[in-house]
């Protein structure tokens, strides 16, 4: 009996961990395609992202650890008469006479993940599609959608029981591969959005399928969707701040927000603060050094009862902008 309830209390930090992923990071808008599909696509440029999060560093070696990759990519481009036009003052005459048909966007994505909180190990990984319309020469409607598959698995080895234990049927069940479990969902989202501002809306849950079921229980959904809303408010020729808000909502409705501004100078450098209402706070610095690379940092911490077991937790995300042929930089709202 003893072992039982050293599982289940074993189990109990996992429950966050449960299907439903969605990328756990300080710098949530350089994944935005992970939470809503319909970004899949929005930059002009194939775009990779790679982020690596440290949690809880007073934990040392045991500390949780995230990472995630996520690529995107147009598979078509919007007819580009402007760029073409040998008089600007025609640009947005012939940028009007384009047919809406012609500057439809396609983008695919992809997205893989790896995470370890405790003894509990989780990989996997999806595609996204978006279809992108016109709904003015500046605003655009995007739906998308993500086919995820997701690995959880209880690290059985991991788990002490004392020194010689009786036998227990449970744990050797465990002990014999019934602690994985595989999951295959489908989620999607709708996207309203301009170079000035966004809305968008996800929902994760539209279908779901186990693959592979675990007597540990990872089955249970967490996160039911996300709303997310941001603007640009220049300040002066070489300040912008970007206000934003993100809305997770879990199973039981309640709502998990987080509220940032950024602010970008001369498009180059940024800077911005992070609250999140379960009582933490982030600090987020960055640089674009080329037209193709730029670096992100972030530190997170507790400001509830929960400080004094959390000195912190790091987030450093590359972005790499390929074929930016026109130097352009990334829809981070």
């Amino acid at each position: 009996m003893m072992r039982l309830f050293t599982i289940a209390f074993i189990l109990l930090p996992a429950i966050p961990a449960f299907c439903q992923y969605i990328p756990n990071s300080g710098q949530a808008f350089q994944f935005a395609s992970a939470y809503n599909a319909a970004f899949t696509g929005v930059d002009e440029f194939a775009d990779l992202r790679i982020g690596y999060r440290y949690q809880m560093a007073g934990y040392g070696t045991n500390a949780p650890k995230f990472a995630n990759i996520v690529f995107n990519y147009r598979l078509r481009q919007p007819a580009d008469l402007v760029t073409n036009s040998l008089r600007p003052s025609k640009g947005n005459a012939l940028a009007s006479a384009v047919p809406a048909k012609k500057r439809i966007i396609h983008g695919i994505g992809a997205n893989l993940f790896s995470e370890k909180v405790g003894l509990i190990d989780r990989l996997g990984g999806g595609v996204s599609y978006a279809f992108h319309y016109p709904l003015t020469r500046k605003l655009r409607l995007s739906a998308g959608f993500t086919a995820f598959i997701e690995n959880t698995q209880l690290d059985v080895n991991g788990i002490y029981l004392g020194e010689n234990p009786d036998q227990d049927p449970f744990y050797d069940h465990l002990m014999q591969g019934s602690s994985k479990h595989s999951e295959f969902s489908l989620r999607g989202g709708v996207l309203l959005y301009s170079r000035n501002f966004y809305f968008g809306v996800s929902y994760f849950p539209i279908a779901t399928s186990v693959i592979s079921n675990s007597d540990a229980n990872f089955s249970d959904p967490f996160y039911q969707g996300s709303v997310q809303t941001g603007f640009v408010l220049p300040v002066n020729a070489d300040l912008v701040l970007k206000p934003s808000v993100l809305a997770i909502v879990q199973t039981d409705n309640h709502v998990l927000l987080d509220y940032s501004v950024k602010g970008y100078l001369k498009n180059r450098a940024w800077f911005g603060l992070t609250y999140r209402d379960i009582k933490a706070g982030v600090v987020l610095l960055g640089f674009d050094f080329t037209k193709t690379l730029s670096v992100g940092y972030s530190y997170e911490m507790s400001m509830g009862d929960f400080g004094k077991f959390n000195d912190g937790s790091h987030d450093l995300v590359l972005a790499l902008r390929l074929n930016n042929f026109k130097g352009l930089r990334s829809y981070t709202w």
